[in-house]
């Protein structure tokens, strides 16, 4: 914690030199020491000021709650969100205290620069927004009127819709229709318009939300579709206000281009009179718009997310981002921006995989993989893969105890999620790890032979298993591992008439594998425990196996013979056999 002497007074005098500042200093005990700055009110009653060790907004005097009551609610709300923002009631009026103690000089600087920046901010917005005429606020209240605290459904024109000052945050996901999804709304327009006429009828695309902050409304679902409807607009020949959006992804603008040609191409096919055509769009084209006052937006991502609509559904991973980015400070600008690109950047070059109907390896690693091995550690039931939210809910932040922070960053998979960059981080060190995993012999021969059908739920429950093990030995004697847990998996295989994907994940949890693989501090405390285990398992007779259940056993014992070289344990040749 710094000392608040007239060094420091100095520091901060010279670094933010347009400032007022009053300081309690001089022969008084460092916890009783202050040094305050003055705020865009010029009221010596409100400012920030550095107290043992922390840096607060202080509302002050007896008068201030009366003074500045819809200031304090505002800026309340603007940072209800906000972890870091810690608002209370104390004996001489109210402060908003960072929730972290000042260390160093640096983070002295970053911290003051973090509060004039947020606060200052907030409070011209506060002056703005009760200077506004009255006109503009009538006329926002005749598109969407609005109570506190609830969600308020509405039905809306595009028109009216994009009258309103909407922006994309930050969190959300790229812009990136891609062309099946383009055309496929513009033939769904350009049908009604066949058959209706281009005024006259509504035609319902589908559900929005919004969240509502003050004066803006950020886009929680309905971007794709806003976006594209906007090129449209524009390639008639009128510019809607969304496109201003700052839209920093190179995908999304290599998307935007893309469309926009196959948006000309489509009405160069499809004559029209642009002005009619225009009006027909923003007035005939309607939506059912959900605001969100004051609500949470997990409750929206979980409750709202794409109802109604042809639009790219919000996917657990894209929740997942949302959420982390929350944890990250402010003051941590770069750290929040890299993050989001990586994520974007790992979603990007899973789409190919997706397109194609495969798995991308973010979902192999967390979905796949992780997911189960940490149901198992915990004797958790795993949630059907149809589950809706069951990886967001998984990798949600776990609670904390503010007093008592994390104790550092060991990246296991079976531990608790910590919220913001240590969750990304965890994603980035389990998706390189699985990236020479799945390039190993031992991997990818599984991976071919053991395909389609149910085999391949089998192959999913080894593959998962045996990455637990990766990630706690390497490649030492990894042939070996595959071998046995082959051998105890398909066990379920041979004993069952009919395969089920739930009881095979239920299975492989009962056998308690992946406790074994935990429990280990070397391989052969693991293979020999195993290797016990799969003593006392017994192939049915053959005559009792069914074509299916014999492919399946043939299907190891190639698997195993193509490893011979890389197994270890001569006993371990034979364990499929």
């Amino acid at each position: 914690m710094l000392n608040i002497d007239y060094n420091l007074y100095d520091h901060i005098k010279s670094t933010y030199p347009d400032r007022e500042l009053k300081e309690h200093i001089y022969w008084v005990w460092q916890p009783n020491r202050y040094i305050q700055i003055s705020t865009p009110l010029n009221d010596i009653n409100v400012h920030y000021e550095y107290i043992n060790g922390q840096i607060e907004l202080h509302f002050e005097g007896e008068d201030c709650e009366k003074k500045y009551n819809h200031l304090i609610d505002f800026l309340m709300q603007e940072t209800e969100n906000n972890e870091n923002f810690i608002w209370e009631d104390w004996s001489c009026g109210y402060k908003c205290q960072f929730a972290h103690t000042i260390e160093s000089l640096g983070e002295l600087d970053e911290t003051v620069t973090l509060f004039i920046t947020k606060f200052d901010n907030l409070f011209n917005e506060f002056t703005e927004y009760r200077t506004k005429s009255c006109y503009t606020n009538l006329e926002q209240e005749d598109i969407l009127s609005f109570q506190k605290d609830i969600v308020e459904i509405h039905e809306l024109t595009l028109e009216k819709l994009l009258k309103l000052p909407l922006t994309i945050p930050d969190y959300q996901r790229i812009y990136c229709w891609g062309e099946n999804n383009v055309k496929c709304l513009l033939e769904d327009i350009f049908n009604h318009i066949e058959c209706q006429g281009i005024t006259g009828h509504q035609y319902r695309l589908g559900t929005v939300i919004l969240h509502h902050n003050i004066e803006k409304y950020d886009i929680i679902d309905g971007q794709q579709r806003l976006v594209t409807l906007s090129l449209l607009l524009y390639e008639l020949g009128k510019y809607p206000n969304l496109l201003d959006e700052k839209f920093a992804s190179k995908e999304s603008h290599a998307y935007i281009s893309y469309n926009k040609y196959l948006i000309k191409s489509f009405l160069l096919r499809h004559p029209r009179d642009n002005k009619k055509l225009i009006s027909g769009l923003l007035n005939y084209l309607d939506f059912s718009v959900l605001v969100l006052q004051n609500a949470s937006l997990d409750l929206a991502y979980t409750f709202f997310s794409n109802q109604n609509s042809r639009g790219v559904g919000l996917t657990d991973y894209d929740l997942l981002k949302a959420h982390h980015l929350r944890f990250i400070p402010q003051v941590f600008e770069q750290q929040s921006m890299r993050a989001a690109e990586t994520w974007n950047q790992m979603i990007e070059d899973g789409r190919p995989k997706l397109e194609a109907k495969e798995k991308p390896d973010y979902v192999n690693t967390l979905d796949t993989y992780i997911y189960h091995l940490r149901k198992w550690m915990r004797k958790n039931e795993c949630e059907d893969g149809n589950e809706r939210n069951r990886i967001k809910r998984e990798f949600e932040a776990a609670p904390i105890i503010n007093e008592i922070p994390p104790f550092g960053e060991k990246f296991y998979f079976n531990e608790p999620i910590q919220g913001g960059t240590h969750f990304f981080s965890f994603v980035e060190q389990h998706l390189l790890h699985y990236k020479h995993y799945a390039r190993t012999k031992e991997v990818r021969l599984l991976h071919n032979k053991m395909a389609g059908g149910s085999n391949q739920w089998y192959r999913d429950v080894i593959e998962a298993l045996l990455f637990g093990y990766y990630l706690k030995f390497g490649e030492f004697c990894l042939a070996d591992a595959l071998i046995v847990i082959m051998r105890i998996i398909l066990q379920h295989r041979y004993n069952s008439g009919r395969a089920k994907k739930a009881s095979i994940i239920q299975y492989a949890g009962d056998m308690k594998v992946i406790f074994m693989i935990d429990q280990a501090t070397s391989p052969t405390f693991f293979l020999a425990e195993t290797q016990n285990i799969a003593k006392e398992l017994f192939y049915p007779p053959i005559r009792d196996l069914s074509p299916i259940r014999r492919g399946m056993k043939q299907t190891a014992r190639n698997i195993a013979k193509e490893l011979d070289k890389e197994i270890v344990i001569k006993s371990f040749k034979n364990l499929n056999l």
